[in-house]
């Protein structure tokens, strides 16, 4: 995945990346920089969690629940 694309895209939306495997993780797209994806959560309290951006192999907006 380009980082052109995830700032296009993806900055400031929540989502949902899967780095392969039976890791995934959910938040709000904060930052891209330097090849590094910063994802905000908060879970209990508030926090970041960086991945590499050439690591994530799928990454999709989380949908809304319906009301």
């Amino acid at each position: 995945m380009k980082q052109e694309f995830i700032e296009k895209y993806y900055l400031g939306k929540e989502v949902e990346i899967d780095i392969g495997g039976n890791t995934t993780y959910r938040g709000i797209a904060a930052e891209c920089n330097d090849g590094v994806l910063s994802l905000k959560w908060t879970i209990k309290e508030e926090g970041y969690t960086h991945i590499e951006i050439e690591k994530i192999a799928v990454m999709w907006k989380t949908l809304e629940k319906k009301r």
